[in-house]
């Protein structure tokens, strides 16, 4: 992950390196309103703001700045605004991606494979054990694949002198009891040795084998260990747990909620989860209502699965979460990260025409589930930047444009 957050920097910074050559193109479009300013001439004045003009700012980009920018515009239209809750919440893994990695057979931990917080694929090597328990099994299983392949041998062999009339019908059937006993005493062995957690593929290795009574335990699924409580030398009881695997892709986050804002929330609600301090957003989905109140406080539980890309959150951690629990009357919405301040203002950008960037004063009204309504300062139907605004600003105020009140 730490990994990952150095890509993420590094592309940041190449981002904005790229997007150098558009300041110049804005610092030009700002010295020619400020020489329109000297002569008395208003410049990018827009109709339909309620009569308030602005200082207009355009940023002119090619399509591949605007791809490595990661700029991207979304028409704005009208949608209901949606009523929601919000009250604290906690986070904990995704229990349905949460494996334990168990021991089923008694045992010595002979060798670790990984450590705790190591990133694993399915099916890695984890720990081996060594067992007498094991050996004794697989002993088994070698005298019964042994007893069964001459059983099976001479049953073939009599088959033959049976159609020869060399042999009796009788000893015939003797010979097929006995490989029927061989068969069954070997399936018994092999169960054993699978409930002990061998695979097929190992016990086919056991013919060829030096040492026998080790086994190697493998993750059940791809994540992360979060959890390794065991040591070198430690004997290790049947069913005692060695570690924990989790996917750390999504989490949940159990909230309580009270009777009364409990209405309108259902299973499949959209859901947003804020880090405390609201520096971080995480999208999220209603996924499980509690059917039983809680005794004491007399709340239901609420549980949320939560989108976890960069593994910021973590199990323990309080956050806030606002639920969708209904609709309300419809508005002009814009993502909370499409609209930007510039000293005192509230600004988008609009798309005028490919690659031509305005910057527009909005007046703004309601927020909820990440969403704020446009009350002024962008019309139904234009294609507003709603990812990369944030670069966009930054080019901005690099080009020197400044904000003049009228």
């Amino acid at each position: 992950m730490r990994t990952q957050n150095i890509k993420i920097f590094i592309t940041s910074i190449f981002t904005l390196a790229l997007l150098m050559g558009a300041s110049a193109i804005a610092e030009e479009h700002g010295h020619a309103h400020e020489q329109a300013g000297h002569n008395g001439k208003k410049s990018g004045e827009h109709k339909g703001h309620g009569g308030h003009g602005e200082e207009g700012g355009i940023i002119k980009l090619t399509p591949a700045q605007i791809k490595q920018a990661g700029i991207e515009t979304e028409i704005i239209k009208r949608l209901p605004q949606l009523k929601s809750v919000t009250a604290p919440g906690s986070v904990a893994f995704n229990g349905y991606r949460l494996a334990d990695v168990t021991a089923l057979v008694d045992g010595v931990v002979h060798a670790r494979h990984v450590r705790l917080g190591d990133e694993v694929q399915k099916g890695q090597r984890l720990v081996t054990l060594t067992s007498s328990e094991l050996a004794q099994a697989e002993a088994d299983y070698l005298r019964a694949e042994a007893e069964h392949r001459k059983n099976r041998l001479d049953l073939k062999r009599l088959e033959g002198l049976v159609k020869e009339k060399i042999v009796s019908q009788a000893r015939l059937q003797q010979a097929q009891s006995s490989y029927q006993a061989a068969h069954a005493n070997l399936a018994a062995s092999k169960a054993a040795l699978s409930s002990y957690g061998m695979s097929k593929k190992e016990m086919a290795k056991l013919m060829k084998a030096t040492h026998y009574g080790q086994l190697t335990l493998h993750a059940p699924s791809a994540g992360t260990i979060v959890s390794d409580d065991f040591h070198i030398g430690q004997h290790i009881g049947a069913g005692s747990r060695l570690l924990q695997v989790v996917d750390e892709s999504t989490v949940w986050v159990e909230v309580k909620l009270s009777q009364s804002q409990m209405a309108g929330i259902s299973v499949e609600r959209s859901a947003v989860v804020t880090t405390k301090g609201g520096k971080s957003h995480y999208q999220a989905k209603v996924i499980n209502i509690h059917h039983q109140l809680d005794q004491i406080t007399r709340t239901g539980g609420v549980r949320l699965e939560v989108k976890n890309p960069e593994d910021a959150l973590h199990p323990g951690m309080f956050v806030n979460a606002e639920i969708e629990a209904g609709n309300g009357e419809e508005a002009l919405l814009l993502p909370e990260q499409a609209i930007q301040r510039q000293g005192s203002e509230l600004i988008v950008f609009v798309e005028e025409e490919p690659g031509h960037f305005e910057r527009r004063e909005v007046e703004v009204g309601k927020t909820g589930m990440g969403l704020v309504s446009i009350l002024e300062g962008v019309a139904e139907g234009e294609p507003v930047v709603v990812k990369g605004a944030f670069i966009l600003a930054s080019e901005l105020a690099k080009s020197g444009f400044e904000v003049h009140n009228h």
